[in-house]
């Protein structure tokens, strides 16, 4: 069973939750506001390359609000060179405890999870009747827009420093120094909010298990990065693999990633890239020159399908088939006990 070590996790969080609880309420003055309405700009043109207007993905998302679930408002962004401004936006289950946080749209040009959250919504409602669940559909939502990878570029460079709404450099420990972050200050207002939010609601919703639904046009086969505690060993991992090949995604399964990383059947274990998912995996941050407490989520998956070969359509079948593995295996189990 790809789950059998959720018992003994929940059970550790329980200890753990009471440690994490004094950061979160001090960070929660800088996390997003609460709010039960949605209000978005009139003249919104979203990229057409296929993928379904903005307003659609909002509106699919706040479907949750009619089950009780809560809509934070973590920030109204609006980046150099747009408009207008659009909100990155949370959902929060009634049910609080051991939680599952879902992330998606990062990166801008990688519609395929946003749009397959939108297309699972009631599978993730029915998550939140057993499990915490916090949602964070669309986190680049200009990005999305205009198909940016990043708040200020386009496309990925090795030269061009891409400012991404999860990088989490500012709250991450530097390597030789354990009480100083990497970064003096957050790259942008976005990774700012989005990191403080995370912080903030762990208290409440303490991650077991993270996901991130990612794509790369730059891959012609796809892999998944776990950052957890069992690292490439992790069974849920393995499980993503299985499904990806199950609908027709090619699978890099040894070899290194075009980072130099190295592949175990078609997994990369904990890797250091200063992302959202190592800040999830992370055991402790670094906040105003103190180390605190951090997230730790047992199980932290990151799922990349290769998109430059791959038609958009059969990316979000494949993203959609990944939640509801996720659902099944979180629900079902229980339901059979």
């Amino acid at each position: 069973m790809a789950l059998a070590w959720l018992a003994l996790t929940v059970r550790q969080h329980g200890v753990r939750n009471r440690t994490i609880t004094l950061v979160a309420l001090s960070l929660m003055l800088l996390s997003g506001c609460s709010d039960s309405r949605l209000k978005l700009p009139s003249n919104i043109q979203t990229h057409a390359d296929g993928r379904v207007p903005v307003e659609e993905l909002y509106g699919a998302y706040t479907t949750l609000l009619d089950q009780g679930w809560q809509l934070d408002i973590i920030l109204q962004s609006q980046p150099d060179g747009t408009d207008y401004a659009l909100p990155i936006i949370a959902l929060r289950s009634p049910r609080i405890g051991p939680a599952v946080w879902i992330l998606s749209g990062i990166h801008g040009e990688e519609p395929a999870g946003p749009q397959a959250i939108s297309a699972t919504i009631d599978s993730i409602a029915e998550l939140g009747k057993r499990w915490g669940v916090v949602l964070l559909p669309l986190n680049n939502p200009h990005g999305y827009v205009r198909n940016w990878r990043y708040l200020n570029t386009a496309v990925y460079s090795a030269e061009v420093d891409g400012h991404s709404v999860g990088d989490s450099s500012h709250l991450l420990a530097d390597a030789d120094n354990a009480g100083r972050a990497r970064a003096a200050s957050a790259s942008s207002p976005e990774a700012d909010a989005i990191t403080s939010y995370i912080l903030a609601q762990a208290a409440a919703y303490p991650p077991v298990l993270s996901i991130d639904l990612h794509e790369d046009n730059l891959i012609n086969a796809g892999y998944v990065y776990s950052q957890g505690v069992l690292g490439a060993s992790d069974p849920m991992a393995a499980s993503a693999v299985r499904i990806l090949q199950d609908n027709d995604i090619p699978i890099k399964v040894d070899g290194v990633t075009r980072f130099d990383e190295p592949i175990i059947n078609g997994i990369i274990g904990p890797v250091t890239d200063s992302s959202i998912d190592e800040l999830m995996s992370a055991e402790e941050v670094v906040v105003d020159g103190h180390t605190r407490p951090a997230p730790r989520a047992f199980t932290v998956l990151v799922f990349e399908t290769p998109a430059g070969d791959t038609d958009l359509q059969s990316r979000i079948a494949a993203h959609t088939a990944l939640l509801r593995m996720l659902v099944q295996e979180l629900i079902t189990p229980q339901e059979r006990r």
